[in-house]
């Protein structure tokens, strides 16, 4: 994977952080080396099951639907489920490794929506059927793929579709990520933007500069 802008923000600037969620671990465009210096200072650490065998420690590996609690700094408790997700079509699935989102929720909070790198429309679709509708969905794009891989297929969720997967969620606020930085991407920010407002969600998709710190008012 070749990376084609460094980081938008310094990591060490982002601590103290008090838990982090790693979709996957095994590719570089989701846990870089910047990302794996940071692993050490964070007290809870949640990914895939797969994951949690390889970074060891004390990080926790989720299967789809489970659950965890992290403690929040001002009390009460978060609540983690794990998604489930496919990086790819059926052909390639395997082989790019297991994937998972995330659904953020608890007591007088928002309920957050994390779609990892699902490319599955079906998935996408059974995964609304279970938790819309969603105050906040952070939805993955970029168009990713590799010309080794299926002749160039994607292997995220088309715009097309994950336009589909936020109007099934019912979600108030979209935030877009996964569209920059690496050569792999071949649908950039505004490529990402156009598809949703084209959709009729414009209204709910939050702008968002690279590296832009999001305040959310739910």
């Amino acid at each position: 994977m070749l990376k084609t802008a460094g980081p938008a923000i310094d990591a060490e600037s982002l601590l103290p952080l008090d838990g982090a969620l790693i979709t996957h671990d095994h590719h570089i465009d989701h846990l870089d080396h910047s990302g794996r210096s940071l692993l050490p200072s964070i007290p809870q650490i949640i990914t895939t099951t797969e994951g949690a065998a390889r970074l060891g420690g004390t990080t926790k590996g989720l299967a789809d639907f489970e659950q965890t609690m992290l403690p929040l700094p001002d009390g009460g408790n978060l609540l983690v489920t794990a998604l489930p997700a496919q990086h790819g079509p059926d052909e390639i699935a395997a082989s790019t490794g297991q994937v998972i989102g995330f659904l953020l929720s608890g007591a007088g909070l928002p309920s957050i929506y994390i779609s990892g790198d699902n490319w599955s429309l079906d998935i996408g679709r059974m995964i609304a059927e279970r938790i819309a509708p969603v105050d906040v969905a952070i939805m993955y794009g970029g168009g990713a793929r590799f010309a080794e891989l299926l002749d160039g297929a994607e292997i995220t969720m088309p715009k097309e579709d994950s336009v589909k997967v936020a109007k099934m969620l019912s979600a108030r606020q979209i935030i877009p990520a996964h569209t920059e930085g690496w050569a792999h991407f071949k649908e950039g920010y505004q490529e990402f933007r156009t598809a949703f407002y084209d959709g009729g969600l414009g209204q709910a998709f939050i702008d968002a500069a690279f590296g832009e710190r999001i305040v959310l008012r739910i």
